[in-house]
């Protein structure tokens, strides 16, 4: 122990002085020395084992069995084998080094939260077992146990059928997939991105329902022959009119609710309209033979005369609230009598509440099938525009030639098959778009002379641009 010099003029009136001035290493070292003792134990208590190693072989010599026959050392692999027993130096902190004891002996255990069934978690459990909660959660389990099992018996069966067709499309090998990517839990498009671009085989998207469903040439209505029967001709004839007589049908309603909504008016009227409307709320010139008062005297009459507080006497209170009385009773005889004729006739309500029923549930059929035929023939939308509807071909009887040397084309077949890829959804709806020829503006550019001829040959071209 090292002396330490006693400093002189010290003051050691309070704690923080003692703690300064005062040497008190010697008792922190017996302190740390004892919770050392505490962690590893008293060598008092080791046995000598632990403590000594008795050295019979030296540092040189083998080491010899009872037997008297030298050990050879151990190879590498055994030695590795022989440390497997032991703990791995990284998981040797987690394990407990001191030997310090409990300092309450008598400490409870505690155990923990949901080891030990309280009296709720067994009432709900009772009452799971009535459900027939448990048993359906242990069939599950017992369940995926077995699928568990199957699907390792299977991985371990060693495979006995070869008829598998390594040229195959559907398999990934043959899609360039690589073999690390097969399997159930990766997706397709997580296969595809770790594909080689060069290997990609895209499948081919399939056509469109319209167009595999619907025929690329529609078989024309006989009455279009160029040498129709009769009968053909004036079944043709009779559609085609059909048809003009919706549109012209079509054609006069929006008219009437766009154009003949508004009267028409005419010039006189109109400006009769327009000074009444200006005229409005200014002073007009006082006429007397329109004045109504014209035969009475000059009395003065006031527009709003004084109205007298006439006040109802006893009797007339009484009448009124007799009156409101028996309006009320008439009111309440009327509800009265109303439920118990409904009453009675629960059965006609009940014949007309199942006869509408069943017409809204005929109705509802009907236009089930109405719109699933209208979905069937419907043109496709492929784009902003409409689709062009097949207007019907009809030949007129004087055009009839009756030989196919002197008929005349109606329709331009190309335009005919353009519009048909469109009305089956190959092609997306389109309209023609023209470009706007801009108008040029002639005119005499001041300085340059300008002769008679000029002017005829300029006054020619304008008058020819506006008859065109």
């Amino acid at each position: 122990m090292s002396v330490v010099k006693k400093k002189k003029r010290v003051s050691k009136k309070n704690k923080k002085a003692w703690g300064k001035y005062s040497d008190i290493r010697d008792v922190e070292e017996f302190l740390e020395d004892q919770r050392l003792e505490e962690r590893l134990g008293k060598f008092e208590t080791k046995p000598d084992s632990e403590l000594f190693v008795v050295d019979t072989a030296g540092d040189n010599e083998p080491e010899k069995k009872e037997d008297g026959e030298e050990t050879k050392p151990l190879s590498r692999k055994l030695q590795k084998r022989a440390k497997l027993k032991e703990v791995p130096k990284c998981f040797e902190v987690l394990l407990p080094t001191s030997k310090v004891q409990d300092p309450n002996a008598k400490r409870n255990k505690v155990n923990p939260i949901g080891s030990k069934p309280t009296a709720l978690s067994k009432l709900t459990h009772q009452r799971q077992a009535k459900k027939g909660v448990l048993e359906k959660k242990l069939v599950e389990a017992k369940k995926n146990r077995k699928m568990a099992i199957d699907k390792k018996r299977k991985a371990k069966q060693v495979r006995q059928n070869f008829s598998l067709d390594l040229w195959g499309g559907d398999l990934p090998e043959v899609k360039g997939i690589p073999s690390t990517l097969v399997d159930e839990f990766i997706s397709p498009e997580a296969q595809l991105h770790n594909v080689l671009p060069t290997q990609r085989l895209r499948p081919k998207p399939p056509l469109a329902k319209t167009v595999v469903t619907r025929a690329a040439v529609e078989t024309p209505h006989p009455g279009v022959s160029y040498n129709p029967s009769y009968k053909e001709h004036q079944e043709l004839l009779q559609q085609v009119g059909a048809h003009e007589e919706k549109m012209m049908k079509k054609e006069a309603h929006l008219m009437r609710v766009t154009t003949g909504m508004f009267r028409r008016v005419t010039q006189q009227e109109k400006e009769n309209q327009w000074r009444e409307e200006m005229s409005a709320g200014l002073p007009q010139p006082h006429n007397p033979a329109e004045d109504p008062d014209s035969d009475t005297d000059n009395e003065y009459k006031a527009i709003n005369p004084p109205v007298k507080n006439k006040k109802k006497d006893h009797k007339a209170r009484r009448k009124q609230k007799e009156q409101l009385a028996e309006k009320e009773r008439l009111k309440r005889q009327k509800i009265d009598k109303k439920k118990i004729t409904d009453l009675y006739k629960l059965r006609q309500l009940k014949s007309t509440i199942k006869t509408r029923e069943q017409k809204q549930s005929e109705e509802r059929s009907k236009r089930a099938e109405k719109r699933a035929a209208a979905e069937a023939t419907a043109l496709p939308t492929l784009s902003a525009h409409k689709t062009p509807i097949k207007e019907p071909d009809f030949v007129d009887p004087k055009q009839l030639s009756g030989d196919l040397r002197n008929i005349k084309s109606t329709t331009n077949l190309l335009r005919d098959r353009f519009e048909s890829l469109q009305r089956r959804g190959a092609l997306a709806a389109s309209k023609i778009m023209m470009k706007k020829k801009r108008k040029l503006k002639s005119y005499f550019k001041p300085g340059h002379k300008v002769t008679e001829k000029d002017i005829e040959k300029y006054v020619t071209k304008s008058a020819g641009k506006k008859r065109s």
